[in-house]
């Protein structure tokens, strides 16, 4: 499923144009933004960003989770209970909780609300918190935005006109306001995101093909991770449990060549020693 791809996309987009992220689900005059580090966030199962976020003219911080939600599915009900019990128990107070939608599914819909009960009916826990669904957002509004970190988000809005020239506009918007070392990973994600909604061939053509793809540090990260992952399901298969001796300095390699290789011996291999070896060689 390409959907992990949408994931460390919108990540990124958290990570590093998290103002951006904001200005999508309503929050404005952020004045400064501190990803906060640590397991609450880097574990799956947990929110996919914890944000330190400053005001204009606040000196206190407040603090938002991002939830990003590809679909509207009723799973994402589950996660924000989840979401916001752990951040609670971590932080000692409730945070601010904003769940991006990214495409409908079905008739579905997130409320913003989720409540369970306990079997004997005695407790009773819920949980209320902002969808932001993106296709409802005016496209044009958040490309008159300020903020290039929006830009990759704007594709999967409504927009009264022609595909062509709304990824034209996030494209030329990109290419002018973006500083330079940004440019290629938000070209990037903006494809990878708008494959929700457009054909690839028209978002590669406009948002710069193989090139703006080879160019951007953020997708040789998806594409070296991808191959980590179909290296260690290999090596799990055939020899269980896999050591940290293996798995560390296995993600710590980018180089693709290097991977595909490492995919071919995981294959054949006669123990993990003779891999591991490989691997740090």
């Amino acid at each position: 499923m390409p959907q992990p791809r949408f994931d460390i996309g919108s990540k990124w987009l958290l990570q590093k144009q998290g103002k951006g992220a904001l200005l999508v689900g309503g929050i404005t005059d952020v004045r400064r933004i501190e990803l906060m580090s640590g397991e609450i966030v880097q574990n799956r199962k947990y929110p996919d960003g914890l944000l330190r976020v400053y005001l204009a003219g606040q000196r206190k911080p407040h603090y938002v989770l991002m939830e990003i939600a590809t679909y509207a599915e009723k799973r994402a009900l589950r996660q924000a209970l989840d979401d916001l019990t752990l951040s609670y128990q971590t932080l000692g107070h409730l945070p601010e909780l904003l769940m991006l939608v990214l495409r409908p599914k079905g008739s579905f819909r997130i409320s913003g609300r989720h409540a369970v009960r306990s079997k004997l009916g005695l407790s009773r826990l819920e949980a209320e918190w902002k969808p932001v669904e993106l296709w409802t957002l005016p496209a044009a509004e958040f490309l008159a935005q300020g903020d290039v970190g929006v830009t990759p988000w704007v594709p999967l809005m409504h927009f009264d006109g022609p595909p062509e020239l709304l990824l034209e506009r996030c494209a030329e918007k990109i290419e002018r306001e973006a500083h330079p070392k940004d440019r290629a990973d938000l070209l990037a994600v903006s494809q990878v995101l708008g494959e929700l909604q457009f054909p690839l061939p028209l978002l590669a053509e406009i948002f710069g093909g193989k090139q703006a793809m080879f160019e951007s540090p953020l997708l040789q990260k998806m594409r070296a991770e991808t191959l980590q992952e179909a290296i260690l399901a290999l090596l799990k298969d055939r020899f269980d449990a896999i050591p940290r001796t293996v798995t560390k300095p296995l993600r710590e390699i980018i180089d693709e060549k290097k991977l595909r290789k490492l995919n071919l011996l995981a294959a054949k291999c006669p123990d993990l020693q003779t891999f591991r070896e490989a691997l740090l060689s």
